[in-house]
């Protein structure tokens, strides 16, 4: 739940920390993922998917990123729940998304196990949505700025928002203006 985070574990105490203590606002850069990091989730998940999560290890590997545990923003958004795979069961089944609307611990999406205990998923990651509060939240606060890492996982193909290329990175880019 969300009582469960550490208070301590977030940009906003971390920048605000580091400003009392004597360090330039304007120098710190806050990093933004375009990548997801992907966990397989026990049966006994909770039934919101909120974190913590009891997970068993890394997801699968995905197609592009061909590497346990990380999904790129492309992969992740073509499984959240959509026309296309509303109907699907079992490793196909979509992830739902949860949003924020606080904006202060991020976006996640997920799917509970099946009866068998398999396929369960938990992804946490940016989209242009939570990543144009983070930026607004950079300027807002008067910091250096945002680094994005890694493009090769961005939506160079702008198909997660049909004909935007980049999404997040055109959104912290608005957003910073």
């Amino acid at each position: 739940s969300v009582t469960d985070r550490n208070v301590e574990e977030n940009v906003d105490y971390v920048s605000t920390y580091l400003v009392a203590n004597g360090f330039a606002g304007n120098k710190i850069v806050v990093g933004l993922p375009t990548y997801g990091r992907a966990w397989k989730i026990e049966r006994d998940a909770t039934i919101t998917g909120s974190p913590p999560v009891a997970a068993e290890g890394p997801a699968p590997e995905a197609v592009q990123t061909r590497t346990q545990g990380l999904l790129s923003y492309p992969e992740i958004c073509t499984l959240l729940l959509n026309d296309h795979n509303k109907n699907l069961k079992g490793e196909h089944a979509p992830l739902r998304r949860i949003p924020d609307p606080t904006k202060r611990y991020g976006i996640y999406a997920f799917r509970l196990p099946d009866e068998q205990g398999g396929y369960g998923v938990w992804v946490g990651y940016e989209d242009p949505e939570s990543a144009g509060n983070k930026a607004s939240f950079v300027k807002g606060k008067g910091l250096g700025g945002v680094a994005l890492f890694d493009l090769s996982t961005e939506d160079i193909r702008g198909s997660c928002t049909v004909g935007t290329k980049f999404p997040i990175l055109m959104r912290v880019k608005d957003k910073l203006k």
